[in-house]
């Protein structure tokens, strides 16, 4: 009878948003840092790979989530929670696509322009402004 049974609630999908904890989290931090930072001084493949390397681990260190040690620990559920992640990049990319057709769609109203008094001689204008002081 009451709505928040243990039974109503679904299960789970996919594993704990942080698998990575403590020191592990604080080393891929560290790691990542100190690589990022050797790979942009260099140049050519390798400081490629070392940069490309350090920001894995730092989106590790950062998310807290490392797929390689959920998918070890239990593969099914690291694919479920990757199938969860993609779906939900793809609702986003469907929501970015609406809201850009309708900005391209939209008519731009037009600008009003202010009329612009071309009547009144200058010589009058300065008069006037010559009596007002």
């Amino acid at each position: 009878m009451v709505a928040f049974e243990p039974q109503s609630q679904p299960e789970p999908q996919g594993p704990a948003c942080q698998n990575v904890r403590g020191w592990e989290r604080l080393l891929s931090l560290g790691g990542g840092v100190l690589l990022a930072i050797l790979g942009a001084s260099k140049q050519g493949e390798q400081g490629r790979r070392q940069l490309g390397v350090g920001g894995l681990l730092l989106m590790r260190g950062l998310s807290g989530h490392c797929s390689v040690k959920s998918a070890m620990d239990d593969p099914l559920a690291e694919i479920r929670y990757l199938r969860a992640r993609v779906q939900r990049l793809q609702e986003l990319v469907l929501m970015a696509e609406e809201v850009a057709d309708r900005t391209r769609s939209a008519p731009v109203p037009p600008v009003p322009v202010a009329p612009v008094d071309i009547v009144t001689p200058i010589a009058d204008e300065l008069a006037s402004r010559e009596q007002s002081r």
